[in-house]
């Protein structure tokens, strides 16, 4: 029976090991730096989007046309996005950070110009539960927002019938609790933005 050398039981193994590690490095970082415009370009459509969403802007999801809007009716003042509806209204859009279950939720809230009612609420990113938690992007959920003024209240889901009342996400009580109080957050320091803060 052969017994193996000092090299081949310790220092073959470092070496091989250490020369993989080198080859990942490199193909990760090549692929960062290869793809780091266009992910930051769908980072900004996102936030764009997410801006016309929760100022009730119309558009067609393109990326072209979603810039078009947002260069034409859209100037950023202190955090605050100004957004000019293509009818002549004016909509003021704050983001919004909070904790959601599993990680930060990003949410553009939208006001009308009394700073109280809320013109939409859009998503720009969250981590919550696929099927649960993240149900918070689909539009029976942010749509229930329109039109409405906090502090909200949490029911369940489906039963919502005053105005100060947010349907719950089935399955979902954290996520939903987080939600609501980001969006009461927003509200609360809506009068921040007639103050230009």
């Amino acid at each position: 029976m052969k017994t193996q050398s000092f090299y081949t039981r310790r220092i073959h193994p470092i070496v091989v090991m250490a020369l993989v590690s080198i080859a990942c490095i490199l193909v990760t970082a090549t692929l960062h730096l290869t793809t780091l415009e266009r992910v930051q370009t769908n980072e900004q459509f996102f936030v764009w989007r997410s801006v016309l969403d929760a100022a009730g802007v119309d558009h067609d999801g393109q990326p072209a046309s979603v810039a078009a809007l947002f260069e034409d009716g859209v100037s950023v003042q202190q955090d605050i996005y100004h957004v000019e509806r293509p009818d002549g209204s004016l909509r003021y859009v704050r983001q919004i950070i909070g904790p959601g279950l599993w990680g930060p939720i990003t949410v553009m809230v939208g006001f009308e110009d009394d700073l109280t009612t809320l013109s939409g609420v859009s998503i720009v990113s969250q981590n919550e539960t696929p099927g649960l938690g993240a149900r918070i992007e689909e539009a029976w959920f942010t749509g229930q927002f329109i039109g409405r003024q906090g502090p909200f209240r949490m029911v369940e889901e489906g039963t919502s019938e005053a105005d100060d009342e947010m349907d719950a996400i089935t399955g979902a009580t954290r996520t939903s609790e987080a939600f609501r109080d980001i969006i009461n957050r927003a509200v609360a320091e809506s009068d921040s933005i007639a103050r230009g803060q």
